[in-house]
C-alpha cells in the first residue's frame, strides 16, 4: 500500500510515535516470546530496591508491588555483587505485557536503558550510577491501564566485558522494543542477572488504591462515586467510603 501512517498515542506518561499496520520499524526485530526471559530464568539474581519509597520491599522474581509505590517511585537502585569490578554492563528494564499479558501486542514496552556501567559501581548495595553511564533511555514508571491485570516489570543485566560501547540513539519510541535483538546488536550475550517484579492498576477495583509516593495529586476513585481517596501514610492512599477508625491512619489525625 501507500506510505505508513504516524499516530500519536500515550503510554506511561511519554508520547509515542507508532506506525500503522504493515510499516516496518527500522532496527527492530519482532517480538519475542521468550517467557524465561521475563521470569528469573537466566543468569543470577540482580537486587531491585526502592530508594525513595521508604518501603523495606524485597524484589525476588515476581514480588507483588502495590501500585501506589511502583506508579510513584523514583529510579529504582540496581546492584549486583558478583560484577567484575574491570568489566562494565548494560542494564535493561521492561514490560512484556502490554498493554495486557493476554494481548501482548506493544511487547516490549521500554522503561529504562542503561549502559557502560561499571562493575564497581554494582558491587556496591543500592548502588548509585555515576555520570559517566550511558543513559540511552530514561525511567518511565510503571503504568498498566485498568482493567489489564498484572504487569511484569523486568530487570536485565548484561555483560559487557571490558569494552566501553559506542551505543547508537534507542528509536523514541518505547513499545515494540526488542531487548533480545538489543543484546544481539552490541555482542551481549544472554543476561548474567536478573530480576522482576508486578503490579496491576488497582483502580480498576473498588478497593483500589488511588495515590502514595511523590504524587498524590488528582487521585481517580475505583467506578464508585461514593469512594473517595484516604491517607494511610504519605505512600499509601485507598479508596474507600469513609477513613477507618484507625489513629495510624493519616486521614484521622487532621
Amino acid at each position: 500500500g501507500g506510505g505508513a501512517t504516524m499516530t500519536l498515542r500515550s503510554w506511561s506518561g511519554v508520547s509515542l510515535l507508532l506506525l500503522a499496520a504493515g510499516a516496518v520499524v527500522s532496527g527492530l526485530a519482532s517480538a519475542v516470546d521468550d517467557e524465561a526471559l521475563y521470569t528469573c530464568g537466566y543468569g543470577d539474581r540482580l537486587t531491585v530496591g526502592f530508594p525513595s519509597a521508604n518501603t523495606s520491599i524485597v524484589v525476588e522474581c515476581g514480588t507483588t508491588v502495590p501500585y501506589s509505590i511502583a506508579h510513584y517511585m523514583d529510579t529504582p537502585s540496581f546492584s549486583f555483587g558478583e560484577a567484575s569490578p574491570a568489566s562494565f554492563y548494560t542494564l535493561a528494564m521492561v514490560d512484556p505485557d502490554a498493554p495486557s499479558r493476554s494481548d501482548p501486542t506493544y511487547r516490549e514496552v521500554r522503561h529504562y536503558l542503561v549502559g557502560n556501567i561499571p562493575g564497581a559501581a554494582l558491587r556496591r548495595p543500592d548502588a548509585d550510577f555515576p555520570d559517566t553511564v550511558d543513559v540511552l533511555s530514561d525511567f518511565v514508571n510503571p503504568s498498566p491501564p485498568e482493567d489489564t491485570g498484572y504487569h511484569r516489570y523486568v530487570q536485565l543485566l548484561y555483560s559487557q566485558g571490558n569494552s566501553i560501547i559506542a551505543f547508537d540513539a534507542v528509536p523514541d519510541s518505547v513499545t515494540n522494543f526488542n531487548v533480545t535483538a538489543f543484546a544481539q546488536q552490541y555482542g551481549l550475550g544472554d543476561p548474567v542477572a536478573s530480576n522482576y517484579f508486578q503490579t496491576q492498576n488497582e483502580c480498576s477495583e473498588d478497593y483500589g488504591q488511588c495515590g502514595g509516593g511523590n504524587n498524590a495529586e488528582d487521585p481517580i476513585c475505583c467506578e464508585d462515586a461514593d469512594f473517595s481517596c484516604f491517607e494511610q501514610n504519605p505512600y499509601y492512599y485507598q479508596c474507600l467510603r469513609a477513613c477507618p477508625d484507625d489513629d495510624a491512619w493519616a486521614c484521622n489525625q487532621a
